[in-house]
């Protein structure tokens, strides 16, 4: 994203370092800065925002918090709190709300006049790289690259009759936006209407008929904070991806709209000769939780290696917002709004450490000895569980061994082994299911991705009987992109690849993580190895996950006395091997395991080893599509091949994959 260096000096008073010695300090302490250029008399910072603080720091505001971290100088917003006339908006207009939206604050300015900006706005807005419009767009525009919130400004005098609706559109509804482009809605897009038509596409762009031009002299002022998933579905449907809807995808924290919504309204005042009217509509029906965490000196210096004065640690966390209270070695930090990315002290801990410069900590050695593992068959088996469902599209996840008092609901207490003094309440319990931490990766993830699927391989516990414990190890995996008979196919791939005898099911019929009715037992040789299932009503609530998705659940040590070994000895090669490397090109539901198959029957017994090494899913090769690339090494124990003979071999290869129906080996 783009930064005005200018903007980003207007909050502080001291001198900031220069445009380059600012991206080294950035570069070093936050994120990549991809390029820094001269703009007129401005500068242009160009940084790679990561996803998991776009809540906070796709605006200037954040990321001058970062350097008044970074460089110990002080941070200065300016304050807002807009001198109000005599009109009040609630006489005026109303709201109603009514789907995807968990904020809409309208304030209303009156006796607006219409005119170019300052210089300095329509500077920054051009360094950003948006074009100056008049003073009101402008300040919509400039307030959102400010804090991050999006705006927008209605002409009130166009809204027809008294209210203003957040909606679904209707079926094949019409609208014209403001670049005059004429779009046809489904009824998965999210409008702002008024008793008459639709009069914005919510979060994406508004509409041509409420526009505000040279004529307006009265504006309804909209701040709002919809559905990321909703907003990101609309805006892919309809082919516009803006500013705002960018904003939206990754969503915006509430607390923003109010910020933002002050902000706007005293610069209007100012700039524009406007009358603020009294009063505020807000809907804001489930305000967010304040969230705390503990920790421990100690354990900020076990992790980094460093020993850092408790001072440093107090002024690097309230620097970046957090507020603080330290009992001797024992800090207590209430995480701010803006701050989503923040989730355990592992967190803040990484805070301390980029802020106080991790070239400042000196590299040792370990002290501990590397212990070699000596269960040889238990590492074959989770390699090859590993290889196999990363072939079958998931992805690998890694979650704390503890679950809190929601997710103990699920099991009996009696059973669960309680932590004696947890850190945090999140880690009351040790984990008796990988389930739990699955389903919130999912609820977690999900409003960036429309499909999910991952696994897990790790330890659960729980208690046998007085005085004494289980630890077990299990693999489980979720998946949002699959129904029960797709997930039912892979579950079957995996076991058939690996194991030898029948595999069956049974009705499971028990309520809990799993939907009654919806699950079953998986059978391998006669005997219960896991279950399979959609996720219950209450578990997505419970988790607040909001697709749903099928779960796997098995017994890994069990399946580890079960697997089939296969020790072949054979003597060193003497000839050596030519490898060659193949992509190609499947429907998305097409598992790797076909495509395995069918490279390993047209290459016959040369065809000694295939790897996996790559998958890969995007918009170059069409949504419907993904591609596998496999390794192939070829060897004879005879003799020396050939290239023109494995040549010939994999000519064989590539038209035994392009003759089945949707595959299409890619040429270079």
């Amino acid at each position: 994203m783009k930064f005005s260096y200018d903007f980003l000096q207007s909050f502080f008073k001291e001198k900031l370092p220069t445009p380059d010695d600012l991206a080294d300090l950035l570069m070093m302490h936050f994120f990549e800065v991809e390029e820094v250029s001269k703009e007129g008399k401005d500068f242009v910072i160009d940084i790679d925002i990561l996803s998991s603080r776009a809540g906070d720091c796709l605006s200037h505001l954040g990321v001058a918090r970062e350097i008044a971290a970074i460089t110990g100088k002080k941070l200065h917003y300016p304050a807002s709190k807009p001198k109000e006339g005599k009109s009040r908006i609630e006489e005026d207009i109303g709201i109603d709300i009514r789907n995807a939206c968990s904020r809409y604050l309208l304030s209303g300015v009156e006796g607006i006049k219409i005119k170019k900006s300052p210089e300095y706005i329509q500077r920054r807005l051009k360094t950003c790289g948006l074009k100056p419009i008049n003073n009101v767009v402008d300040v919509v525009n400039y307030v959102m690259l400010e804090t991050g919130q999006p705006l927008h400004a209605f002409d009130a005098e166009k809204i027809e009759g008294n209210k203003i609706t957040v909606r679904f559109a209707k079926k094949r509804e019409k609208i014209v936006t403001l670049d005059e482009k004429r779009l046809e809605l489904n009824e998965n897009i999210l409008v702002i209407a008024d008793q008459q038509s639709s009069v914005g596409v919510a979060g994406i762009k508004g509409g041509i008929v409420p526009e505000v031009d040279k004529d307006t002299k009265k504006i309804y002022l909209e701040a709002a904070n919809f559905d990321s998933k909703v907003i990101r579905r609309g805006s892919r449907d309809i082919g516009i991806r803006t500013d705002a809807s960018l904003r939206f995808e990754y969503g915006v924290p509430c607390q923003f709209a109010e910020i933002a919504t002050e902000r706007a309204l005293s610069l209007l005042a100012e700039i524009a000769g406007g009358k603020v009217m009294k009063g505020r509509l807000d809907y804001y029906p489930k305000k967010e939780e304040e969230r705390s965490i503990s920790f421990e000196a100690k354990e900020v210096r076990d992790i980094l290696g460093a020993e850092i004065p408790l001072e440093r640690m107090e002024k690097i966390l309230r620097s970046l917002g957090f507020k603080t209270r330290r009992d001797n070695s024992s800090f207590l930090v209430e995480v701010p709004f803006f701050r989503k990315d923040i989730e355990r002290k592992e967190d803040i801990v990484e805070e301390i450490g980029r802020i106080y410069g991790y070239e400042n900590i000196e590299a040792t050695c370990p002290e501990e000895p590397v212990v070699v593992s000596h269960s040889k068959e238990k590492d074959d088996i989770e390699d090859a569980c590993r290889e196999l469902w990363r072939g079958l599209g998931f992805s690998e996840s890694y979650n704390y061994s503890f679950i809190n008092n929601d997710d103990a609901e699920f099991y009996s207490k009696q059973n669960l082994l309680e932590v004696e003094k947890p850190v945090s309440l999140e880690f009351k319990y040790l984990r008796p299911s990988l389930l739990p931490g699955l389903l919130k990766n999912l609820a977690k993830n999900e409003k960036n991705f429309q499909e999910i699927r991952m696994f897990e391989i790790g330890k659960v516990f729980s208690k046998k009987r007085e005085g004494e414990t289980s630890e077990k190890k299990r693999f489980s995996a979720i998946s949002s992109g699959d129904d029960f008979y797709q997930m039912k196919g892979k579950v079957n791939a995996f076991l058939e690849k690996l194991f030898e005898g029948s595999i069956s099911y049974s009705p499971e019929d028990k309520e809990g993580i799993f939907k009654k009715g919806y699950s079953a037992n998986i059978l391998l040789k006669g005997e219960k190895v896991g279950t399979i299932g959609e996720v219950s009503e209450k578990a997505k609530n419970k988790m607040r996950v909001k697709s749903g998705g099928v779960l796997v659940d098995l017994d890994f040590e069990k399946l580890t006395q079960l697997y089939k070994e296969r020790k072949i000895y054979e003597p060193i090669p003497k000839f050596p091997s030519l490898i060659r490397d193949l992509s190609v090109l499947v429907p998305k539901e097409t598992d790797y395991i076909q495509v395995e198959e069918k490279i390993r029957k047209s290459g016959g017994k040369t065809l000694k080893n295939l790897t996996l090494f790559d998958l890969y899913e995007g918009d170059e090769i069409g949504k419907d599509k993904k591609s596998f690339a496999f390794r192939m090494h070829f060897q004879d124990k005879g003799k020396t091949l050939s290239a023109e003979t494995v040549n010939n071999l994999q000519e064989k290869i590539i038209k035994a994959l392009d003759d089945v129906s949707g595959w299409k080996v890619r040429k270079k």
